[in-house]
């Protein structure tokens, strides 16, 4: 019996051994496909024209993107997980849509959104360049190096919160601050229904056939053109009752969970 004892103790111990070496190996398989939602991003036309060469750095850091729907209230919430980088502290950047029932035809409708602010480490804001330029004194015709920051166009900027102006504001500032609204719940659709759910397919290039393109194919050039702060912008748009009827219809299939025709 003793002898038996021993044999079965042994028999655990490999066990033991066994399992704490398949434990490592699914740590060491948490990195997942190197790059993989900076290639599956890249490959979706709108969000290849928001990613500059300069956030590619930062977004080969990027983990996962979740989609959670709110419990208090009719919404969902975008959460994209980072591993440790030089840019960030942040771990998530999230960024919740909140619905509300249309005063005039009863159906839910994009209300509101809130983003994550960034903790940017120095020197790594993205959102921001840093211009340098020399300046001459009149009187000692001397020159000095002044620097400069100004805002820069960048994918981080989908994680702003934008004040939706007052109604009565009619001003150029406000319909612009409109526009770019009504943009980020165009792409927040696009993440919540085809980015999320169909990711493979978009890091494959498998669903640019889903949406009948190819990658020769333009999606809608200047898609983003009004999502940057742009006062040289004076193109205008004939499509504002197609958007509005796009966005009507995404926000009252919110509640339908997302399909994958890869699944």
């Amino acid at each position: 019996k003793a002898e038996g004892a021993k044999i079965a103790a042994a028999e655990r111990d490999a066990d033991a051994d066994a399992s704490g070496i398949a434990e490592d190996a699914d740590e060491e398989d948490v990195a997942g496909v190197p790059d993989f939602w900076l290639t599956a991003l890249r490959n979706h036309p709108q969000l290849a024209e928001l990613i500059t060469d300069r956030d590619e750095g930062a977004i080969k850091f990027l983990r996962d993107i979740r989609l959670a729907y709110l419990d208090d209230q009719p919404g969902f919430r975008l959460e994209f997980e980072f591993a440790e980088n030089p840019f960030f502290t942040n771990a998530v950047l999230a960024k919740t849509y909140v619905y509300e029932q249309s005063d005039v035809a009863g159906d839910l409708e994009f209300g509101s959104a809130k983003g994550t602010e960034i903790d940017w480490k120095p020197e790594h804001d993205l959102s921001v360049t840093v211009e340098t330029k020399k300046q001459r004194h009149k009187t000692t015709n001397r020159t000095r190096v002044v620097k400069k920051t100004v805002p820069a166009e960048t994918f981080f900027s989908f994680f702003a919160t934008v004040q939706e102006p007052d109604e009565e504001d009619d001003s150029e500032q406000a319909d612009e601050t409109r526009d770019r609204i009504e943009l980020d719940y165009e792409l927040a659709e696009e993440f919540k229904e085809k980015i999320v759910p169909c990711a493979v397919d978009w890091f494959t290039g498998k669903a640019l056939a889903y949406e009948g393109l190819d990658d020769d194919e333009e999606y809608d050039d200047g898609f983003m053109d009004d999502y940057y702060d742009d006062d040289d912008d004076d193109d205008e748009s004939d499509d504002d009752d197609d958007d509005e009827d796009t966005l009507s219809r995404s926000a009252k299939e919110a509640a339908e969970p997302p399909q994958c025709k890869n699944q």
